[in-house]
């Protein structure tokens, strides 16, 4: 039996730059060549795209590390990338790369710099501010939010009329089709933040609007950390008030980790398959139930249960049990409008 030709081990390109600060003194970028066939990514490839992001020939590097990054999706190239981009004014595919790793410019603050730099070129300002608030940016949020203010200030100046449009098409969202809610939703973040949040807090007692946009819209301002209590629609037809400071991750409750942690231990290992698609289900579950999940999910493991098609543990009383069955038919009804929407179906009446 032939043995196995031993595999090379990965070589390592450390470069400094301080072309215009795009890259961090100090801040050694490494370059893992990998096999591509019977070839390697040679090393020259790299060496040349570096040299024209250096000498600032914006196009010749974006294509450059286009092809680089095509073979090797790896933080530094993307950063590489999206920055070439950038400053060749490629706004929207620096934005489209960039938003693959968002957490690879959190390296430092020249990085950081550059992926509000790119947001904000697309009047991102939404996820701008919600770069800010991550734990990891720290040291930088405030003179990113003073860069978040001035552009959205600029951007009312420049883009009135067209933010006024977005701004009233979101407004409306319970108007218009699930799919046109989806668009407008994400055409809504390059709202800014004051007008953002008047909508949002519209729209999450709008009535019309489908459960999952509206827990959508509430994960937003957990994301933006704001500080506010809004009254909130949800699934029980009732309207509760919710002090935004005090929300938390969708799947940061004891009901979440428990059902997802139930999941892997007894199904995962032995059928993946069907895990993956309880997964999925209980994903958009625990989202359209958010922020009540731990009030509906008393039992964990019995909705884990149900949802694969398992006996439910006989210890659960039959009251809970019935709770549990109309709450999945409830979530049911709303997945399926859901996924008509996805197929481009039209909604039964």
């Amino acid at each position: 039996m032939a043995r196995k030709k031993p595999q090379p081990k990965p070589k390592r390109l450390k470069h400094k730059l301080n072309q215009r600060g795009l890259v961090p003194l100090g801040v050694p970028v490494h370059f893992v060549i990998q096999e591509r066939g019977d070839e390697t990514v040679a090393e020259q490839d790299f060496e040349q795209a570096l040299t024209a992001y250096r000498n600032a020939r914006w196009s010749t590097a974006s294509a450059a590390f286009t092809t680089l990054y095509q073979a090797q999706q790896t933080p530094e190239l993307n950063r590489y990338l999206a920055a070439s981009l950038y400053h060749d004014q490629q706004f929207l595919a620096a934005e489209q790369i960039a938003a693959e790793n968002d957490g690879a410019y959190l390296l430092s603050a020249e990085w950081f710099d550059l992926r509000l730099a790119i947001a904000l070129a697309n009047q991102q300002f939404i996820f701008a501010r919600e770069l800010c608030v991550v734990p990891q940016a720290a040291a930088w949020r405030a003179a990113g939010e003073r860069r978040i203010e001035a552009a959205e200030e600029a951007s009312r100046t420049r883009l009135g009329a067209t933010q006024r449009v977005l701004a009233k098409q979101f407004y409306h969202l319970g108007d218009v089709s699930l799919a046109e809610q989806q668009r407008r939703l994400l055409r809504a973040h390059q709202l800014p933040l004051a007008e953002f949040l008047r909508g949002t807090q519209y729209l999450l007692i709008d009535p019309f609007l489908h459960p999952l946009i509206r827990a959508t819209l509430l994960e937003e301002l957990f994301r933006l950390r704001v500080k506010m209590v809004v009254k909130v629609q949800w699934l029980d037809d009732q309207v509760h008030s919710v002090d935004t400071a005090k929300l938390t991750g969708v799947n940061d409750n004891g009901a979440a980790r428990i059902a997802l942690a139930y999941l892997n231990d007894q199904i995962a290992q032995d059928n993946p398959g069907l895990a993956a698609n309880v997964r999925q289900t209980l994903n958009l579950q625990l989202m359209m139930v958010y922020p009540f999940a731990d009030k509906i999910l008393t039992h964990p493991e019995a909705w884990v249960d149900w949802l694969a098609g398992r006996p439910i543990d006989q210890t659960v009383s039959p009251k809970v049990k019935k709770e549990l069955v109309a709450w999945q038919s409830r979530l049911a009804g709303h997945l399926k409008t859901l996924f008509a929407a996805a197929n481009g179906e039209k909604p039964e009446n």
